[in-house]
């Protein structure tokens, strides 16, 4: 896990638990993981900054957020969550 000082910037205020997977989408920094709240915004389990605010994304999932990526310009998310937004995932 990283730490401030380890080369990346601060972003804010950060989150309330950890962030388990980061990537970008569209200009913005996405962030996955077990918080449910960024920059002092509610964000269930993932966010999207531009790099000096945080924001939810969308209404989030119902769980955990274990993985991002982005393929053929969509975000894609893996991990616990059964729920994103509001389609239910398999």
């Amino acid at each position: 896990m990283l730490a401030a000082g380890d080369g990346f910037p601060a972003l804010g205020p950060g989150m309330n638990d950890a962030v388990n997977a980061l990537t970008v989408f569209n200009g913005a920094l996405i962030a996955g993981g077990y918080f449910t709240a960024a920059g002092g915004t509610s964000a269930n389990y993932i966010a999207a900054s531009d790099g000096s605010t945080w924001s939810p994304l969308g209404s989030g999932m119902n769980d955990w957020v274990n993985a991002l990526t982005v393929f053929d310009r969509t975000l894609i998310a893996g991990g616990r969550f059964t729920v994103a937004g509001s389609l239910v995932s398999a």
